[in-house]
């Protein structure tokens, strides 16, 4: 955008900050609102001449703490069979890559009285294949109850969790107290979080350790680190929900150069389509289980209009 007229620019970013104004407070809106805030906050990066990392900086008067983003695999789309074999072989895939955290939700796709010992299942294969010196992360998906979570709380720990992911609603309070009294795992969550109503129960409640916002769904950039910001005030670590593409994945790697470094690495999708290279220019700057900021204004790399 740094090459379309000042007036235009302008106009553009008039027209974004009006219509993400008008959107409803419903999930959908939200959404479509974190999109259009994602591209308002690129173009003025862009026109401002500043990478997004430095124009968020000068927003929020957060300083830029690192260029180098860690990274971790999310094998779970790369599953095509759902199977331990399959999850562990995978998971060998990421770790040869070069990554040392692996998140899978091992849980998806079983319905029935055997979806817990299924998804356990898959769950103990993929630590086996990593190795107990590699971080394992498991993402619920919301799918079991507090009740079920708890009976099976002796199989949980023995996974040595760096972290359960949604294992209830963010707004059922007294359910991930339960949890993470039970399980011997940091406990995540909020993926579809947007306020600070939305997420204050849980930080207050002492049950939350890493609140994930997802750039997409929070509304954009800015209002992810207001999230971060408020975290930090209740001694919750934070890192963004990803299991997105290189647009949204540049936006939250630009987010994350704000946050302190000694935190969680950011999520990034692990070999689920050959033609992600393909859809941006330059080429996404992922190599290893790193993500090194591009120098460009705005996110550093622009989708690709046409195939190639």
């Amino acid at each position: 955008m740094s090459d379309i007229p000042e007036a235009e620019a302008a106009r553009l970013l008039t027209m974004a900050a009006a219509s993400s104004a008008l959107l409803p407070d419903t999930f959908d809106g939200r959404t479509v609102a974190g999109g259009l805030r994602t591209a308002e906050a690129d173009a003025a990066a862009r026109q401002a001449g500043l990478p997004l990392a430095d124009w968020l900086a000068e927003r929020t008067g957060r300083p830029v703490l690192r260029r180098t983003i860690p990274l971790y695999a999310n094998i779970n789309r790369t599953l095509r069979t759902r199977t331990p074999q399959a999850a562990a072989d995978t998971a060998r895939q990421a770790i040869a890559a070069g990554y040392a955290t692996v998140k899978v939700a091992p849980f998806d796709g079983f319905t029935g009285s055997d979806r817990i010992a299924r998804g356990l299942d898959i769950a103990r294969a993929v630590r086996e294949a990593i190795g107990p010196e590699r971080t394992l992360l498991l993402d619920a998906h919301h799918l079991l109850t507090a009740d079920q979570l708890t009976k099976h709380a002796a199989a949980f720990t023995d996974l040595r969790l760096g972290w359960l992911e949604d294992a209830v609603r963010l707004d059922d309070i007294e359910g991930l107290r339960r949890v993470r009294a039970a399980i011997d795992a940091p406990l995540a969550g909020g993926e579809f979080a947007a306020t600070p109503a939305q997420v204050l129960p849980a930080l207050r409640s002492g049950a939350l350790d890493v609140l994930m916002p997802d750039v997409k769904h929070a509304g954009g950039p800015l209002h992810v680190l207001r999230l971060a910001a408020l975290a930090a005030e209740h001694g919750v670590a934070l890192s963004p929900h990803n299991p997105s593409g290189p647009v949204a994945t540049a936006a939250s790697a630009h987010v994350s150069a704000l946050l302190p470094s000694d935190g969680p690495p950011l999520e990034v999708m692990f070999g689920e389509v050959p033609w992600r290279p393909a859809t941006v220019t330059p080429p996404e700057p992922i190599t290893g289980a790193t993500y090194e900021l591009r120098p460009e204004p705005g996110i550093g790399i622009t989708p690709r209009t046409t195939e190639r």
